[in-house]
């Protein structure tokens, strides 16, 4: 879709009307969720707490008796902080610990809700009327609306909000939301269902909007392939759409919208083809509270690192000191670079970062999670034709960038930890050979072979991922170069390929504690 689509739909409310009784429904259903006991508890996790952050797990009971889970990070402060409430995509979980840190960079607890019964440990209570093999979109949905997936949901979100309110040294006039897709869908739901606790919303492509559309444009599939089995199985003719459309419509993101009292912060990659811009228009469109919508040509459902950026000012996060550097290589080529700081003194360790030929440089928001743990960042840009083909060419400009991170102002020079992906990550390894780093980190390292001559050489301990599946660097030739380092941890994952490890970054987390 282009802006001008987009803005042809500026009165467009969806196309299943509002249910009967809705406010009725959800008062009820609210009321419920208030009436639950509060059981819950705060446990240290698996990951050790750093001297700038506590990594907690916090336990609760839901509306129906069922054990639930979310991440809580919390900086260490003496004073009232603000609260992130992280909500995560469809079917999956929480994403890794060191993820959700770019929270407390910002100067923020965060709760990261586990859905009940999908990728995290929250176990969902079941006994729903109708199929379940089809997802969460349809469980309950041949009975009573009350008892369907999301509705469920939203009620232990309510519950989460209830206990949010009873944390110690939690800042209740600067609690926000924030979530992508199931979790935009989520975070719609929040504040619209609490909207006396959440204070700013950060909604990137919610799901869960306008459904019915989604079905018209043939695009309930992935994400939404549940509403296609369902109309598939169960009413293959159609003649029963009004009916089973409109019980969804009890926890449609566009219907909930309407209560949303916060300014939020919207975002819509115009190629979305799972959660189609249309639907998404029918959710913005319902709020009548103070918003912002930006516009992604050529994105679809996928990170926007530009959206992400934004959510700094918007909640007001900028605590640490952000600036844009300049790294001059030896052969005079200048390159940008982004540099992260904490408030106060050093020295501090630092992350010399390095990006994958096959993408940009990471945001402002992804390199702020590095400041929770106390450390600076200095993320240097590749040039302009760097890639696993030229790896030669780019060595000398990861050295500039160490020499860079060792000069700057509050740095400890012999605390420098190199760290990549894919590209990147050769290029930590290659300066882990040459320069004195304390710590170096690579996940997928590409080129490996031509790192294999000097692997020898590197003196540091090396954390070093290998995603099993990856067909751009081989994992047989990563073997070859692990089997030349000394002091080495790896970690290989059978269904993975080039891309993010959650359970990496996990332990990357325990790798460079201090």
């Amino acid at each position: 879709m282009t802006p001008q689509d987009i803005e042809q739909l500026s009165n467009y409310h969806g196309m299943t009307p509002e249910p009967a009784g809705f406010d009725e429904f959800w008062a009820a259903r609210m009321a419920e969720a208030d009436a639950v006991p509060l059981e819950w508890e705060v446990t240290p996790s698996e990951i050790p707490a750093y001297a700038t952050c506590d990594f907690l797990d916090l336990w609760f009971r839901g509306v129906r008796g069922e054990r639930l889970h979310a991440k809580f990070l919390r900086p260490v402060s003496d004073d009232p902080i603000p609260l992130v409430l992280q909500f995560h995509g469809y079917p999956g979980a929480s994403r890794s610990w060191f993820e959700q840190c770019s929270f407390v960079g910002m100067g923020m607890a965060l709760i990261a809700l586990d859905n009940p019964g999908q990728g995290g440990p929250s176990i969902d209570a079941g006994g729903y009327v109708g199929t379940t093999v089809a997802g969460h979109l349809v469980a309950g949905l041949d009975g009573d609306p009350a008892d369907l997936y999301y509705v469920r949901l939203y009620q232990n979100v309510r519950v989460l909000c209830r206990i949010v309110r009873e944390l110690p040294g939690i800042d209740l006039a600067r609690v926000y939301v924030n979530g992508a897709s199931q979790g935009g869908g989520m975070g719609i739901a929040c504040a619209a269902l609490n909207p006396d606790l959440v204070a700013r919303a950060c909604i990137l492509y919610p799901f869960l909007s306008d459904m019915r559309c989604v079905h018209e444009l043939d695009l309930d599939v992935e994400a939404y392939e549940g509403i296609g089995y369902y109309s598939r199985w169960f009413d293959p003719d159609g003649t029963r759409e009004d009916e089973w459309f409109g019980k969804l419509a009890h926890y449609e993101t566009n219907q909930l919208a309407k209560w949303v009292r916060c300014p939020v912060l919207f975002g819509t990659g115009l190629e979305d083809t799972v959660v189609p811009p249309q639907s998404q228009c029918a959710t913005y469109n319902a709020l009548s509270c103070e918003k912002e919508r930006h516009l992604y040509p050529g994105f679809g459902h996928e990170e926007i690192q530009d959206f992400d950026d934004l959510i700094i000012d918007f909640l007001d996060g900028r605590v640490a000191r952000y600036e844009g550097l300049e790294v001059v290589s030896a052969d005079g080529c200048r390159l940008c670079a982004m540099h992260v700081a904490p408030a106060g003194e050093g020295p501090r360790p630092v992350v010399l970062m390095f990006h994958d030929c096959t993408r940009p440089a990471r945001g402002w928001h992804h390199i702020t999670r590095y400041v929770a743990l106390g450390y600076e960042v200095l993320q240097v840009e590749n040039r302009p034709g760097a890639g696993p083909d030229a790896l030669a060419a780019s060595v000398p400009d990861a050295l500039a960038g160490f020499d860079l991170a060792a000069s700057l102002p509050q740095a400890d020079p012999s605390r420098i930890v190199a760290f990549g992906e894919g590209f990147g990550g050769a290029l930590a390894l290659a300066v882990a050979a040459a320069r004195p780093v304390w710590r170096a980190v690579a996940l997928n390292p590409w080129p490996a072979l031509e790192l294999v001559e000097d692997a020898s050489r590197i003196a540091c301990p090396v954390l070093m991922g290998t995603g099993h599946l990856d067909v751009l660097s081989a994992p047989s030739q990563q073997d070859a170069l692990a089997a030349r380092i000394h002091d080495l941890v790896r970690k290989v994952y059978p269904k993975y390929a080039h891309e993010r490890i959650n359970a990496f970054e996990n332990e990357f987390l325990a790798f460079i504690h201090d």
